[in-house]
């Protein structure tokens, strides 16, 4: 009785599922085709490798969309004080280097050999007999009052190095200002800064010329342009000054996992103009100015990432669409094929 009870309880159970499984056939919306009444063709088949393939380019193309971060703008007032403060002769955050004709840094500057006189030019006299180094060649002209500026190319002591680089950060207030390499000495005076220079170094001229490779006001971060970037200025002839002119936007860039990096956008114009002396007179200090001003806004850079099921519903829509369009175009071919060749449909 035992064993008939337990199979009849399992006959019973066995009974309750496949009625169970019957019912959700009546839930199914997927028609089967049986493969006797399926009929392949060439034409199919050519069909189903082309809509393969747009779907291998379109599945890429939006896994690109879907990798790639969008970068949400919005802003908001942003108000700051004004303060005067100078900084002369910035050191420690900047670096200066020496460079020659080709732009290349120079590891240390030119030095004659022991032993080796070389000629002051027009700068001897019996104090300066021998000048080893371009700095003593420069002395030696400055000692007799004379400009050494048409020299600096041609002299043996002076003609490898032509050029100075500056890398480097300079921290300053959130208020307007500028920064600026000019010639001449910078120094404080009566709380005003000025620079000290003796006229008779520019009188045939001051070569400004100059290569901004880079420049950016506080640290790199994605979608900011730096407008500056890879400018050239190239001075033929005289004494020129440059200003850039810059307004800062104060920005807070918070990537995607949260971190939140203060920088600035900027946008820049530029003037220049020639202050060749005249009349033993500068109508202007020869050098490069970048004078800044703070926006009174604050803008939010925010990374925006897409989620995953961003790339699950276009897949299936991908797949879907492709397939749809597919068929309706096989069987218009199909159909065209078919009364063209005088062919019933099959």
């Amino acid at each position: 009785m035992a064993e008939g009870g337990m199979r009849r309880r399992n006959a019973g159970e066995e009974s309750g599922l496949g009625g169970m499984m019957d019912n959700l056939q009546s839930f199914d919306v997927f028609s089967k085709v049986q493969d006797d009444h399926m009929q392949k063709s060439q034409g199919g088949g050519i069909i189903t490798v082309i809509t393969s393939f747009i779907i291998a380019i379109l599945f890429w193309t939006e896994l690109q969309e879907f990798c790639t971060v969008e970068i949400v703008d919005s802003i908001s007032v942003d108000t700051v004080d004004s303060a005067g403060d100078n900084q002369v002769n910035v050191h420690g955050g900047l670096q200066k280097h020496s460079l020659d004709v080709t732009g290349k840094f120079i590891e240390q500057d030119f030095k004659a050999k022991d032993g080796e006189c070389l000629s002051c030019m027009e700068g001897a006299d019996d104090e300066h007999k021998c000048c080893g180094t371009c700095q003593e060649l420069k002395d030696a002209y400055i000692a007799k009052d004379l400009p050494y500026y048409h020299i600096l190319d041609s002299a043996v002591q002076c003609k490898d190095s032509i050029g100075c680089g500056v890398a480097g950060k300079v921290t300053v207030n959130k208020v307007s200002g500028n920064v600026h390499v000019a010639l001449g000495r910078s120094t404080i005076r009566e709380g005003k800064h000025v620079h000290e220079f003796n006229m008779h170094d520019v009188s045939d001229g001051f070569n400004t010329s100059h290569s901004i490779h880079a420049i950016t006001f506080g640290e790199q971060v994605p979608g900011v342009v730096s407008p500056l970037d890879g400018t050239t200025k190239i001075v033929r002839h005289g004494a020129f000054m440059f200003h850039y002119y810059i307004k800062l936007v104060p920005t807070v860039f918070i990537n995607r996992w949260g971190a939140e990096i203060y920088t600035n956008q900027y946008s820049v114009t530029d003037s220049a103009r020639n202050v060749q002396v005249r009349s033993g007179e500068l109508s202007g200090l020869p050098g490069v100015f970048i004078v800044y001003d703070f926006s009174p806004f604050l803008m939010r850079k925010t990374e925006k990432v897409k989620p995953w099921s961003y790339i699950f519903t276009s897949i299936c829509a991908i797949i879907g669409g492709v397939f749809s369009v597919g068929m309706l175009v096989e069987m218009i071919v199909g159909s065209v094929v078919c009364k063209v060749a005088g062919v019933a449909p099959q």
